[in-house]
């Protein structure tokens, strides 16, 4: 691990690494930024159904354009509207009273996941990427991707700025935001189509199977260290990006899958910040007994 941080300058010697440390910030960035809307506006289930129906409109847009292994920007195109039509089926069958809105999560994002393995497995010279589409293959990061990546954290970034008092009203209540005049309805569907824009392009980063720990995990830090909303964000674009930077140093130090590496390095994060809070909060509950029997006559 030590020589993996000594060698942490090889990753400016080569294109690719250099090509897959900036897609890593970038979308650690756009992750960071959505998470604790995410974790707030209790959405984690949701996308993590966008994350798999992902996984099929990729696999439509490869077969229908017939562009090979690598996806191109008429696949990624593809798999934002199929995405988005995913996200639209599970909006149309929750509005059922018979049917709640994790059970239309379910059914509608194992259709798409299943469609795509099948559509992979039926093109015979899909079936080897299906690895990398599922766990990631960060290395193999392209000049199109990191500039797609990049075009979405911009916007991401200046759409937070550009809204950030509608969006920290809604986030805490969205009964009184929309009582204040706070567009929710235009929020939510927004939020969810950046949501499958990022997964759509994160898959190639850590992989339909564990881009939902990106978009989970650094809010959930952010909500465990901070009470106000500036503080919330500022936590999870951080945890987000050490995470990701450890994450391939683990990589580059003792030759394991970067997706997967990254994604731990971000879990054992909230560990430590989970058991830190619970142990601050024992803490203090331990010295407030032991004042409040001081004061006693």
């Amino acid at each position: 691990m030590i020589a993996g941080f000594l060698q942490l300058d090889s990753f400016w010697h080569y294109g690719f690494l250099e090509r897959a440390l900036l897609a890593g910030a970038l979308m650690s960035l756009t992750c960071g930024i959505l998470s604790p809307f995410v974790v707030l506006r209790r959405l984690s289930f949701s996308t993590d159904g966008l994350a798999h129906a992902g996984i099929g409109g990729l696999a439509i847009g490869l077969v229908l354009f017939e562009t090979g292994p690598t996806p191109t920007l008429a696949s990624y195109l593809t798999s934002f509207v199929f995405t988005c039509g995913v996200g639209l089926a599970i909006a149309y069958f929750s509005s059922e009273e018979r049917l709640h809105s994790d059970t239309a999560v379910g059914a509608c994002f194992v259709a798409a996941f299943a469609l795509g393995i099948l559509l992979m497995s039926w093109r015979q010279r899909y079936t080897a990427n299906l690895e990398d589409f599922l766990f990631g293959s960060i290395l193999a990061v392209d000049a199109l991707e990191w500039r797609l990546l990049l075009g979405l954290a911009v916007l991401v970034a200046l759409g937070c700025v550009g809204c950030w008092r509608w969006l920290g009203s809604w986030t805490f209540d969205e009964e009184l935001a929309l009582a204040s005049g706070v567009p929710t309805t235009l929020l939510r569907y927004g939020l969810l189509l950046v949501i499958a824009a990022t997964v759509v392009l994160s898959i190639k980063v850590v992989g339909a199977l564990l881009v939902t720990a990106m978009l989970i995990l650094p809010g959930a830090i952010g909500t465990l260290s901070a009470r106000t909303m500036t503080m919330i964000l500022v936590l999870s674009i951080t945890s987000a990006l050490a995470g990701t930077l450890a994450g391939m140093v683990l990589s580059n130090a003792t030759n394991v899958p970067p997706g997967p590496g990254i994604v731990l390095s971000v879990f054992l994060l909230f560990t430590a910040v989970f058991f830190f809070q619970k142990f601050r909060v024992r803490h203090g509950r331990i010295e407030g007994r032991r004042w409040a029997r001081r004061g006693k006559p």
